[in-house]
């Protein structure tokens, strides 16, 4: 009798024993080297006993000189250990690392939620993913070259609005370049140089990256376009654009090249001549002066009315915002943003892409920890097509409205 206490004593100590040996978080990596840029894909896998509720949440850490995204959905599977069943989420990462040498990915946190058993209730649980290293060399030959990116295959094209020409003073020009790459999200492509001769000036707006999973081939793309400006006269080149990558199927450097274009620009038209009426031009300038002084008080008042019609806080508050987006002052952005919304009416909603820019802007502002400065490209772009949006449809409804009164 006392051996079979003894037995079940020592069951009951060994068992809860067991239980724990089965890591509610698990981190599966395949590889132990890599190249620089190139994708390194890791797994982690959460464990529980029942079905999962909600989404988790993963805490990424912010890595210097890498990139890391979450990929695709889960998948979800079932494990047998120790006797039991377990549900299994397997979610995939993927790391781009620039800096050669060890890569030591830290431990980051991770919340989510399952229930005890089929029909038991749902438990919030935190864990730690497991950190891991993994061993990050520079192709050979590379060493003068700053980003690049590993991938079998990488595309680039551009096109230009207007096709350069020879041009006058103030002209613009817009230069949108597409890159695409197997292996590589688009968010680690290489942004375009904005090095540029002097006498032009460059603009780069926001750039446009999606990833794709298809057939368990990854794609990544970047669009972005570069806005040139020639505000002078003069022959000006606007520069050729090189993008070099390491193919590790055939282990050499790859490279391509988008042609430098020149570009003729006149100086701007100037103004014509006055006709030789200077004398009619003197005396309606001292007509226009005594009638000035003869009215001074009222043109006083109109001016006042004039300046308070330009002036209304909505538009110096639009004025504002634009100034500080071109700036990238996101402090200033933000307390415009308020001042301009209050003054407008409440059932105007602004439309997506300004809503995105703005969430942008509040992410930067309120954010523990902001990840990159701020940029008002966007959200300049996005105020200046809403508000030439309001403007028109201003327009349309005063013509409906003349309809109305004219049938």
């Amino acid at each position: 009798m006392k051996t079979w206490l003894a037995l079940l004593t020592l069951l009951a100590l060994v068992c809860p024993a067991a239980r724990a040996d089965v890591a509610a978080v698990a981190v599966r990596v395949e590889q132990r080297q890599a190249w620089i840029g190139q994708r390194v894909p890791f797994y982690v896998e959460l464990r529980a006993r029942g079905p999962f509720a909600g989404s988790p949440r993963f805490e990424l850490p912010q890595l210097p000189g890498s990139v890391l995204i979450k990929i695709g959905s889960p998948v979800v599977g079932s494990l047998e250990a120790e006797g039991e069943s377990w549900t299994v989420q397997t979610h995939e990462f993927a790391l781009f690392a620039q800096t050669p040498g060890r890569f030591e990915m830290p431990e980051f946190a991770v919340h989510f939620a399952s229930r005890e058993g089929f029909a038991g209730p749902v438990v919030e649980k935190q864990a730690q993913v497991p950190g891991w290293s993994i061993e990050i060399r520079r192709p050979p030959g590379s060493e003068a070259i700053g980003f690049l990116i590993t991938t079998p295959a990488l595309e680039i094209s551009e096109t230009w609005e207007p096709l350069p020409a020879a041009t006058q003073a103030g002209a613009v020009f817009k230069r949108t370049i597409v890159q695409r790459a197997s292996s590589v999200s688009g968010i680690a492509l290489a942004p375009a140089s904005v090095a540029v001769p002097e006498g032009v000036r460059v603009y780069r707006g926001s750039a446009k990256v999606e990833d794709h999973l298809e057939r368990g081939e990854f794609t990544g793309e970047r669009r972005e376009t570069l806005t040139y400006l020639l505000p002078r006269a003069g022959s000006f080149t606007l520069p050729a654009l090189g993008y070099t990558w390491w193919n590790p199927d055939t282990r050499t450097l790859e490279s391509t090249m988008l042609e430098a274009v020149t570009v003729d620009v006149a100086p701007a038209p100037a103004a014509g001549p006055g006709g030789g009426r200077a004398w009619a031009w003197l005396l309606i300038t001292i007509l226009s002066a005594g009638a000035g002084y003869r009215w001074r008080h009222a043109i006083a008042r109109w001016c006042g009315q004039l300046q308070r019609f330009v002036n209304t806080p909505q538009r110096v508050a639009a004025r504002r915002l634009l100034h500080a987006c071109r700036h990238d002052d996101a402090n200033a952005a933000g307390a415009a943003w308020i001042r301009w919304r209050n003054a407008q009416d409440s059932a105007r909603l602004p439309d997506e892409e300004l809503r995105v820019a703005v969430a942008e802007l509040d992410r930067h502002l309120y954010a523990q920890r902001p990840p990159q400065p701020w940029c008002g490209d966007r959200l300049a772009g996005a105020f200046a097509a809403h508000q030439a949006a309001v403007r028109a449809s201003s327009r349309v409804s005063a013509a409906a409205a003349l309809g109305t009164l004219n049938p």
